[in-house]
Parts: structure tokens; sequence; C-alpha cells
């Protein structure tokens, strides 16, 4: 579905009016949260790696993303790729570690050599906020899957039983597409030797 089609569902069956803009900006805000809900499998499948070059002395980098958004971090030690693990507490046996403060990435222990693109942060991207000039483009959800969008802005514009029932709706679409991209096979191979 195109955001415009997104857009017409809602407006069809919401019990209020609101304006084009208003819809477009309630797609976004349940757009972006059920991305950042989604499972591992989505998250490993829609990962971008942004390289950052580490400075000796340096142990704070500003992250391409926000916190959240974060899957992996891997850097150059000891002259070898190495993923790192996220520790939010200083802890003393486990080096190297990196954290988050006030939307930066910190990396214990400081680095003591530059190296030229010595980090790779891999993240979810960061997509642009829809906009009425969006219509004609897709919404940026899994596309067989835009009928959340729907029912999940629903949901929220309503009230009493409508709510309820849109919910429900919600509920089942979310099931299936959280399914449908947990990563779990669904079917089993034999082998035989």
């Amino acid at each position: 579905m195109l955001l415009k089609d997104v857009v017409e569902e809602i407006a069809e069956k919401a019990p209020n009016f609101l304006s084009p803009a208003s819809i477009v900006r309630k797609v976004t805000q349940v757009r972006d949260r059920l991305l950042r809900q989604s499972g591992g499998a989505q998250q490993q499948a829609d990962t971008v790696c942004t390289a950052i070059d580490l400075t000796a002395g340096q142990s704070r980098y500003v992250l391409p993303c926000p916190p959240g958004n974060v899957v992996d971090v891997d850097m150059i030690w000891d002259e070898e790729w190495r993923r790192i693990p996220l520790r939010q507490f200083h802890q003393r046996s486990i080096k190297p570690y990196y954290y988050f403060q006030a939307g930066e990435l910190g990396l214990v222990p400081t680095p003591e050599d530059d190296c030229v693109m010595g980090l790779k942060i891999f993240h979810i991207p960061v997509l642009p906020e829809l906009r009425l000039t969006d219509m004609n483009g897709p919404t940026g959800f899994d596309p067989d899957y835009d009928m959340v969008l729907v029912f999940g802005v629903l949901r929220e514009i309503t009230s009493g039983r409508d709510a309820q029932e849109y919910d429900a709706k919600y509920q089942e679409l979310l099931s299936g597409y959280q399914s449908a991209n947990s990563g779990w096979e669904r079917y089993e191979v034999k082998e035989r030797w």
C-alpha cells in the first residue's frame, strides 16, 4: 500500500474528521514504534553499518542513531575486529565494552591509538518522518502488513467499543507480523546419513 491508501483507509473508518497531516503524523508514530519493537530477525535483516574513526584519548563518540536502534558494536582490538558487549556499569573484569551516555557511545578502555574506521556500529536505520508530499510513496513498513498501521492508528484515535474492536484487529495482525519476522523456521529438515 502507498501512504495515501493507508490514510484513506483510516479516514474511511475514523469516526471523527482528522486532517490528512494529522493522520500522516500518527502513521509515522505507529510505524516507528513497531519498527523499534521488531524481532531479532527483522533487526538483523534491516541493519546498516556506520564506521567511525577512533581517536587516541577519546572515549565517547556521537551516535548515528538513537541508542535503542543499536544492534551490535565492533571495534579494532589488538589489531583484530572484536564484537564488544554493552555494559551500563563499570566492570573491571570485562574489557573492552561500550555504554551509552547522553546520546553518545562510550568505550572502555579509552582507545590509545588513532584508527581509521576502527569502530563499527550496526544499527536499525532511522526512517525519515512521513509528510504529505510522500503520499504516492511507501510507508516504510513491511508492505504485506500495512493494515497493522491502519488499525494501530485507529485504536489510538477512537474510544469505547470501536477502540476495542480496532485493538483486537491490531493485535491479530501484529501477531501475524511478528511471527512472520521472528526468525524461527517454520519447517523441519530431516537428514539421513
